[in-house]
């Protein structure tokens, strides 16, 4: 019996076709590519530029919320102030509602560039920072024993309103740069509702139809409900039945409403000087004020007046 020789054939090799080699190329690189082209805001380095921005942004927002400190400042008041009343939001109403706009529509813009959150949670943060502020003033006021800072919603409203703006742009932005579709439409309510918040902004501040008459002050057609306040330079203040005050200087007579803005009522000649009158809130006497002035309580009204001589 005679062996033969077994043949060794070599074992087929798998050779990779053409279409796989360059298939699988692309599946691995294609993850990157989306990564970096449909999330521009999550690219190291617009992520670390917009991190410095931020920190940045944080410290000037605690210097315009917190200074001048209580020790810098003359002591006005009696006790921590704040104002509950919610008033339609005038974002032409003066420089005041404009600066609580503006404090926030950085920490919007940037937030998201810089944390992954929903949007829910940017919103929800935006509306905690501001509330936060002025807890810490009201907090703050109270253990000085003197309106340092006012507790006022409508600076919450307004300042909400700024960060909401601001995220409304930077998502826009990404929208744009994303070429991303919109999401569902549960996840669009929130959206929907800072829109109605701004929306409701935008009317207040530009009103249809006629403008509101101004509040009417009765208080110098009335008896003093109290006793009359008499200022430095000779004026002297009383208050009427509706919270208006009366003020007189001389043979000027001049009524001031009990919502009036804070700044001056009336400016009278007298043999020692030229003698400014005005009236302030008690939850904004920090605005449009000079250091030193000295604020006074009238009995009868929440108001406080002050009397400088020019």
């Amino acid at each position: 019996m005679t062996l033969q020789p077994v043949e060794q054939r070599p074992e087929p090799t798998t050779a990779s076709s053409p279409s796989t080699a360059p298939a699988s190329s692309a599946a691995s690189s294609t993850p990157t590519a989306r990564r970096a082209t449909d999330r521009p805001h999550r690219a190291p380095r617009v992520r670390l530029v917009a991190t410095v921005m931020f920190g940045f942004y944080l410290v000037v927002l605690a210097a315009a919320a917190f200074l001048p400190l209580p020790f810098e400042q003359v002591p006005h008041g009696d006790g921590p102030s704040w104002d509950l009343t919610l008033r339609a939001p005038d974002l032409l109403g003066g420089w005041e509602a404009q600066r609580n706009v503006l404090m926030t529509l950085p920490l919007g813009v940037l937030l998201p560039l810089v944390v992954r959150w929903r949007y829910e949670a940017l919103v929800l943060t935006c509306l905690a920072v501001t509330v936060t502020i002025e807890t810490v003033q009201l907090v703050v006021s109270a253990s000085v024993g003197w309106a340092w800072r006012a507790f006022d919603v409508n600076d919450i409203l307004l300042n909400t309103i700024g960060g909401v703006l601001g995220l409304a742009i930077t998502g826009l932005g990404l929208l744009v740069a994303r070429r991303a579709t919109l999401p569902e439409p549960r996840r669009l309510l929130p959206g929907v509702a800072a829109l109605a918040l701004v929306a409701w902004a935008g009317t207040a501040t530009f009103p249809l139809g006629e403008p509101p008459l101004p509040t009417p002050a009765f208080a110098c057609d009335e008896a003093p409900v109290g006793d009359v306040t008499t200022l430095p330079g000779g004026a002297s203040v009383y208050a009427g039945t509706d919270g208006s005050v009366c003020v007189l200087s001389g043979d000027t007579a001049t009524a001031v409403a009990h919502d009036v803005a804070t700044g001056p009522a009336l400016t009278s000649e007298q043999p020692d000087g030229t003698w400014e009158v005005g009236a302030a809130q008690p939850y904004d006497v920090e605005r449009g004020l000079e250091p030193g002035v000295e604020l006074h309580p009238v009995d009868g009204t929440h108001l406080l007046v002050w009397a400088v001589r020019r």
